[in-house]
């Protein structure tokens, strides 16, 4: 398929902004690095001990796991990031390969959903564009351990760090075959047989994202609850339920009580917390929106965005054969 372009030979709209949703982390990374933000306080720069000196060896991987936001803010960029630069760098880098992840894995509803066919040709840049950012997360994760062998023993001994890894090899293979030649040589059948394999692994991701935050998981939360409604709308389009008003409305409302469950459930279990406690914060608006409410407010604004645009530009009928 030809670089930015359609089949066609035409730009391709689609394509560009996928190339720029994925540079944009990239980019935020490096004007951070050029504006001193990865250094250490007592350090003039990046030639600093800031990024190779003592005491930076961290859990590594393990640390922000696929995402974690940095003390400077979820986007990046807000603020330096403090005295442990490359453990911050693997927390923003995760951090946005779980977004791209998310958003990859959002260009089928959307496509349906909005009737837009030529969004589907985003899909490969930005599933490429979070495994580069995996594998930027792994390298670093090396960089900061020390040696290939302190890391190995870390992966097998530590089981978020084993899951992190599972995940990193599942995303490797998916990217490898990648390429419309991977297609042809390993058949279409089989060819979707493996990518589906992008489910279970963008799961452990997240479950690897969760065991790496000690007390707030708002993050982790809210991007299970968003892959939720993703593989809740996949159940539905199977049984052709997938772009009704109603239907949508209704995922919005189960996938928002379904990620405050999952909020609940995972702090009870990490800390004892009584549920009921955690589901009653849930109904607070004193300190912030939680995440269940972003969920279940992202699905209604889908429901409600999608049914208008299925106005304005209907879906084709699907004609069934004649018997």
């Amino acid at each position: 398929m030809p670089f930015l372009r359609e089949n066609s030979g035409k730009l391709s709209p689609e394509k560009i902004g996928a190339l720029l949703v994925v540079i944009l982390p990239l980019g935020l990374l490096l004007a951070q690095a050029l504006g001193g933000g990865f250094a250490a306080p007592d350090a003039p720069g990046l030639g600093s001990p800031g990024l190779g000196g003592p005491g930076l060896g961290g859990p590594g991987l393990g640390a922000p796991g696929l995402s974690g936001p940095a003390p400077g803010g979820a986007l990046g960029g807000e603020a330096a990031l403090g005295a442990r630069p490359l453990i911050q760098i693997i927390h923003f880098v995760g951090d946005w390969a779980v977004r791209l992840l998310l958003l990859s894995l959002a260009v089928t509803p959307a496509r349906r959903l909005f009737n837009w066919p030529k969004l589907l040709l985003t899909r490969r840049t930005l599933g490429l564009g979070a495994a580069l950012l995996i594998a930027i997360h792994f390298v670093a994760y090396l960089v900061d351990t020390g040696n290939i062998a302190t890391a190995a023993t870390e992966i097998v001994l530590r089981i978020y760090l084993t899951i992190g890894f599972v995940a990193l090899l599942v995303f490797a293979a998916l990217s490898a075959t990648s390429w419309d030649g991977a297609i042809r040589r390993l058949g279409a059948e089989r060819w979707n047989q493996l990518h589906l394999l992008v489910y279970p692994a963008t799961a452990l991701a997240l479950l690897h994202f969760f065991m790496q935050q000690k007390l707030d998981v708002t993050q982790p939360v809210l991007m299970t609850g968003l892959f939720v409604w993703l593989m809740g709308w996949r159940v539905m389009q199977r049984y052709g339920r997938g772009t009704g008003f109603l239907n949508l409305i209704g995922l919005a409302a189960v996938s928002g009580v379904l990620t405050a469950l999952i909020e609940a459930g995972w702090y009870a279990a990490a800390t004892g917390i009584d549920p009921a406690r955690v589901l009653g914060a849930n109904l607070s608006f004193a300190y912030a929106i939680s995440p269940s409410w972003w969920v279940a407010g992202a699905g209604l604004g889908v429901a409600v965005l999608s049914e208008a645009v299925l106005r304005l530009r209907p879906l084709p009928v699907r004609r069934t054969a004649r018997a």
